[in-house]
């Protein structure tokens, strides 16, 4: 491979990287389908809508392979399942990536479903359950909302990690003056309390709001609580 080559490929897998980072931040979909045909299909219809699909013909396969396909790939996300699978279930799988469910919701497909399948799904934290023949319009529909949802639970994760990484930032002293400030202590309490001078305490407290990027006590409390730390 002479160089001009080896730089046409490298550009081409950087446009190909881009294109995929573009379609994931529309939705990643998952696919568990032991049907060749039927995966095909969802593979076609959701990358024409826009969005990029993994598909899967076994509970080992996805497991194994879900983190690997999607490593770089960021954005909301969801599970398209099929209940019905040799070795292991939709169920299996539910059981076995129960603590995924928060930022990738699972939507499970039946042909033929007992009431005690459709509530354990429910029970254990599924999203939909629907079942065929799929009516395209409602997939995409359930497919669209719980992309929906993936990504605000995911905006609210990176947001809570922000929140958690200023509070670390604060020393003891600040920690322990801005939570009696939301005990609602005036300063000269606070300088009581702690057995400090009433200076230092203002000079904890303008150090700890600045941190935490609150510019009064409304933002200030909301922070705290948001960040679940030093209520």
């Amino acid at each position: 491979m002479n160089q001009s080559t080896m730089f046409n490929v490298t550009e081409l897998r950087a446009t190909s990287q881009a294109q995929a980072e573009q379609r994931a931040a529309k939705g990643i979909v998952f696919v568990l389908d032991d049907d060749p045909s039927i995966r095909s299909s969802y593979e076609r219809l959701f990358t024409l809508e826009g969005f990029v699909c993994f598909a899967y013909d076994s509970a080992e396969a996805l497991i194994t392979g879900r983190t690997i396909d999607a490593e770089r790939l960021n954005g909301p996300r969801c599970l398209l399942c099929d209940v019905s699978l040799p070795g292991k279930s939709g169920l299996d799988v539910q059981e076995a990536l129960g603590s995924e469910q928060a930022m990738m919701p699972f939507i499970f497909i039946s042909g033929v479903s007992s009431e005690v399948e459709v509530v354990q799904a429910y029970r254990k934290g599924g999203y939909a359950f629907l079942l065929k023949p799929i009516d395209i319009s409602e997939l995409l529909a359930t497919v669209s909302s719980a992309l929906v949802l993936s990504g605000n639970r995911q905006q609210e994760s990176a947001e809570l990690a922000r929140l958690q990484a200023m509070v670390m930032q604060l020393t003891e002293r600040e920690r322990a003056v801005i939570k009696l400030v939301l005990e609602g202590c005036t300063n000269p309490q606070i300088s009581d309390r702690l057995r400090i001078a009433l200076r230092t305490v203002k000079v904890h407290r303008q150090h700890a709001m600045q941190k935490l990027g609150a510019k009064n006590l409304v933002e200030l409390t909301r922070t705290a609580l948001r960040s679940s730390i030093l209520c």
